[in-house]
C-alpha cells in the first residue's frame, strides 16, 4: 500500500544528503581518528604522545561526532539556503544514538584499557566489531546506493583487518585512514555537483 508519509520522509532524507556535507563531515571525524592511533603507531607504547593520542579519541573525537549535525546546519543556513530552502529535521533516533555512543565506547575503551594495563582485548574482534558496527551504522543512516557501497566496504575491511594478523593500531588506523578518506573524497564530488546544479534543479 502507497503510504505517502514514508514517501515525504525518504524525499527529506535525500534532500539531508544531497549536498554531501554528511559525508565531508563523516571523513574528518574518521581522518581525524585515524590521526591520533597513527600518533600509536609511531611512538612506543606508554610515551606521552602514545597517551594522549588515547585520550584524544574519547576528549576529540567522540565531541566531535556530536557537534558536526549543529556545525552542517549552520553551514547550510549561511549558504544553501536560498538554493534548497531549510528543513529542520529531527533528532536522531534514541537507539541510533546509543548504538553509536557504544560502539565509541568500546574502542575508546579498549584503546585506554591497553595504555594503562599493557594489553588489550583480542585485536582480531575488535577490528572485525569496528568495521561490522562502522558498516551497518553507514547502511542504516544513509540508506543511499554511495553509503550501502561504503558500509559494505567498511565491514569487508575490518573483517580482513581482523584476520590479517596486524596490531590494533595499525588495522584501526587503516580501517579509519582509508574510510575517512573515501567519505571525505564522495562527500567533495556531491558537493561540487551540487554547487553546479541550478537553483531551480536542486530545490525541486
Amino acid at each position: 500500500m502507497h503510504d505517502p508519509l514514508h514517501d515525504a520522509k525518504r524525499l527529506i532524507h535525500e534532500k539531508h544528503l544531497s549536498d554531501g556535507l554528511p559525508e565531508i563531515a563523516i571523513g574528518i571525524c574518521l581522518l581525524t581518528a585515524a590521526f591520533l592511533i597513527g600518533l600509536q603507531v609511531v611512538y612506543r607504547p606508554g610515551s606521552l604522545p602514545y597517551r594522549v593520542a588515547a585520550l584524544g579519541m574519547a576528549l576529540i573525537v567522540a565531541p566531535m561526532s556530536g557537534v558536526m549535525p549543529w556545525a552542517i546546519q549552520g553551514v547550510r543556513r549561511r549558504f544553501f539556503t536560498a538554493r534548497i530552502g531549510y528543513v529542520e529535521l529531527k533528532p536522531l533516533p534514541w537507539k541510533l544514538r546509543t548504538a553509536a555512543g557504544a560502539v565509541a565506547l568500546v574502542v575508546g575503551a579498549a584503546m585506554v584499557w591497553g595504555v594503562v594495563r599493557g594489553s588489550v582485548p583480542p585485536r582480531s574482534w575488535l577490528l572485525i566489531l569496528e568495521g561490522i558496527c562502522g558498516g551497518v551504522l553507514a547502511v542504516y543512516c544513509g540508506r543511499l546506493r554511495r553509503y550501502i557501497a561504503g558500509g559494505v566496504l567498511m565491514a569487508a575491511l575490518g573483517i580482513f583487518l581482523g584476520f590479517s594478523g596486524v596490531s590494533l593500531e595499525m588495522g584501526s588506523l587503516i580501517l579509519y585512514g582509508s574510510m575517512g578518506a573515501l567519505s571525505l573524497f564522495s562527500g567533495l564530488i556531491v558537493l561540487v555537483r551540487f554547487l553546479h546544479q541550478p537553483v531551480a534543479a536542486v530545490a525541486e
